[in-house]
């Protein structure tokens, strides 16, 4: 297949095109330092250092504008590296847990991150640095946290500014980039299962600025999982470059490597709930079975900034994703004490393309300040997905045995390349009147074209549309401390499963009212929001029972309504707390008529967290402590007959540390009272996941 070159023309003319006619602009000022919009995903090279804000006040990246999170008129949370540290997460999933509207790690520890927003699998919505990083829904990524200055989250429908995505929101990965400070760090990290973990983080300013600075990080991690013969191996390191190009012109690249070795833990059979009566650490499949995952990425963020005040930025990357895996997986109902098992057998070989450049200026007329942002973008991929599913013999779980799989019938090979691309063209407006009023009208139009050849059956499945998605929304500036706001937005996401006749199915689509109020007070220093959203997506697809192809069930309606606080409420004391109550997740609209009414698979009414730091000493060295508790009512998961009820739980964290000026060592407990839980079930809902079980961490690290 090739793609349609018209798109990639259309995009390459207008990136020419736009700093000509930013040039015509004729006799304006010269243009300063500050901009008070920036268009595209700017990565943020704030100072690595203990004094850097605990509570994000803008989110660069996900909204391509140094607007204040303060005057947005959206949900969006985000998690400083410092609000990292102190969860000590080690995943992407582990990070987000606590944030207001989401869930994770509702499938289990299975090598890769999956979570839930406002009610909607968002586990494929992954962005890095403002980029889609893959299109594909089969996904099984678990990128680096090691590697990353702070985890953006968007609640609801990005449409609008990021093309292609799922109603519930997305994830924005913001990488670490050159600082303009020399300094060099390094952690050592032992823990519970056999946790041995090294990091590294150099970075060289030779003049003590961020042009002509080097940063380079690394990790080497290895732990096994709570359930036996389970492990996780990863390998990362990500060197990045900021060019010396004069003031006027900014060029930063990266490029990292990620290496994945893992054993796939998929859970135990639900049988009625007879898996209570087996040990947590049960392993059901082979040692010599998992995943091997190589991910190559190179990125490069180029901006200028012209005499007359336009600004011009262009996001590129690349992403290259091998996967290889023979992972034994249970096959079809099982009853306890015999499992079914099948090897399934992957090679996955992706390539993803995306490329964004944008246009924008501000006009200030007085008592209006008015941003406007024109911009085209695009991505391609190709995705090449072997797979074979072969039946073993089973697993008997009173007399585990391993070492001694038995192909018992070697199944049907696929193999289908999927191509897929997109191109856009948005226009964003933002009106500030008399800094009080502030108007937002934002829209998109998309076109998209999906290919699927089936290799081994020489047949070919395209499909091509095209949508409009927008958004709107006014705040009201009361004082510094409130802003309320009302918002609506929509979504458009193209699919690539096919129906029972092999044809590809429709579009789903998303539109999301939302109504709340921002807050922040002590000098900023404290963030956070109250919002009430009304969330529908629409033909919403799933697999069908049989496992042969797709089908679109319908509609499903998510509403509830959301809280969430940052702040550092002295200098010495910070302080985390969310609250979420989604009263509403259900399918409205399905063919199955007995799904009508259902909820929403993982989704709890209720869920919070509360967490708190406190440092002895105003400039944060000497000793530190830290405690949290996090819960979730009970949830349900539910396919066709199979049901599962998940209690609530209620877990504990806590932490300690002291810091020196060129050393720190610190301890954490998770789940401080081993409280023993269920985490979710896998999609089918046929196999339940225990949660982790209390985990000790000990890290030395040492920063020069």
């Amino acid at each position: 297949m090739q793609f349609n070159r018209s798109y990639l023309t259309f995009s390459v003319l207008a990136i020419l095109a736009s700093p000509a006619y930013a040039e015509t602009e004729s006799n304006a000022e010269v243009k300063t330092a500050q901009t008070s919009t920036s268009v595209l995903p700017s990565i943020q090279l704030q100072a690595d250092k203990e004094g850097q804000p605990y509570a994000a006040k803008t989110a660069s990246a996900v909204l391509r504008s140094d607007a204040p999170l303060f005057e947005t008129a959206q949900s969006i949370s985000v998690i400083t590296n410092q609000q990292i540290e102190q969860k000590q997460a080690k995943t992407v999933a582990e990070a987000l847990e606590g944030v207001a509207g989401v869930t994770s790690g509702q499938y289990g520890r299975r090598g890769w991150d999956d979570f839930i927003i406002r009610g909607q699998i968002s586990s494929s919505q992954t962005y890095i640095d403002g980029l889609r990083i893959q299109a594909s829904d089969n996904v099984l990524r678990a990128e680096d946290i090691s590697g990353l200055e702070s985890i953006e989250v968007v609640k609801g429908p990005t449409s609008v500014g990021f093309g292609l995505a799922l109603p519930g929101g997305l994830v924005n990965l913001t990488t670490k980039r050159p600082q303009a400070e020399t300094s060099y760090k390094g952690t050592l990290s032992y823990g519970s299962y056999g946790l041995k973990e090294g990091t590294f983080d150099l970075n060289y300013a030779p003049n003590n600025t961020e042009k002509g600075a080097f940063r380079v990080v690394g990790r080497v991690s290895d732990q096994d999982d709570p359930t036996d013969y389970v492990y996780f191996k990863n390998y990362y390191i990500a060197p990045s470059y900021n060019f010396d190009l004069g003031e006027k012109d900014d060029l930063s690249v990266i490029a990292s490597y990620q290496r994945r070795e893992y054993v796939r833990q998929q859970g135990i059979p639900y049988s009625n709930g007879d898996f209570k009566k087996y040990s947590h650490d049960l392993f059901f499949g082979d040692p010599d079975y998992g995943y091997d995952v190589d991910v190559y990425r190179l990125g490069a963020n180029y901006a200028h900034y012209f005499d007359n005040d336009w600004t011009f930025k262009q996001n590129f990357a690349v992403t290259k994703t091998e996967t290889l895996g023979d992972s034994i997986l249970a096959s079809g109902r099982s009853v306890l004490p015999i499992i079914k098992r099948a090897i399934n057998n992957q090679d996955k070989q992706d390539v993803n393309y995306t490329l964004d450049n944008n246009l924008q200026r501000n006009f200030n007329f007085g008592h209006i300040n008015y941003d406007v942002m024109v911009g085209v973008d695009m991505m391609r991929e190709r995705s090449d997905y072997y797979r074979r599913t072969d039946t073993i013999n089973d697993f008997n779980a009173n007399n585990p045995s391993y070492g001694n799989v038995v192909v018992k019938k070697i199944g049907a090979p696929t193999e289908e390349i999927t191509y897929s691309q997109y191109t856009g063209l948005y226009l964003r407006n933002t009106i500030k009147i008399d800094d009080d009023w502030i108007i937002g009208l934002s829209g998109r139009h998309d076109w998209t074209q999906v290919e699927i050849d089936n290799v081994l059956k020489d047949t070919t499945t395209k499909n091509s549309d095209n949508a409009f998605t927008g958004s709107a929304s006014v705040m009201y500036r009361i004082n510094d401390m409130f802003a309320p706001y009302i918002s609506y937005s929509t979504s458009f996401m193209p699919v690539t499963d096919s129906g029972e006749n092999g044809t590809l199915l429709d579009p789903e689509e998303g539109k999301q009212t939302e109504v709340g109020v921002k807050l922040q007070a002590f000098d900023q220093r404290l963030q956070g929001y109250l919002a009430y959203y009304d969330l529908t997506r629409k033909n919403v697809t799933e697999t069908d029972a049989s496992g042969n192809f797709s089908i679109q069930t319908g509609e499903q309606v998510t509403k509830g309504f959301e809280a969430e606080m940052v702040a550092s409420v002295t200098d010495q004391w910070n302080v985390l707390a969310s609250y979420s109550y989604i009263p509403t997740a259900k399918i409205t609209e399905s063919l199955t008529a007995s799904e009508i009414g259902k909820r929403s698979n993982h989704v709890p009414k209720n869920a919070g967290s509360l967490s708190t730091q406190y440092y002895f000493s105003p400039d944060k060295l000497g000793w530190n402590i830290g405690a949290g508790i996090r819960y979730q009512s009970s949830r349900t998961a539910q396919r066709s007959t199979d049901y599962v009820y998940l209690p609530s739980y209620a877990l504990f964290d806590v932490n300690a540390g002291y810091e020196a000026k060129k050393w720190g060592a610190g301890l954490s407990i998770k789940n401080l009272f081993d409280r023993e839980y269920l985490a979710g079930t896998t999609p089918n809902a046929q196999l339940v996941n225990w949660g982790d079980p209390m985990m000790v961490r000990l890290n030395v690290k040492f920063k020069y």
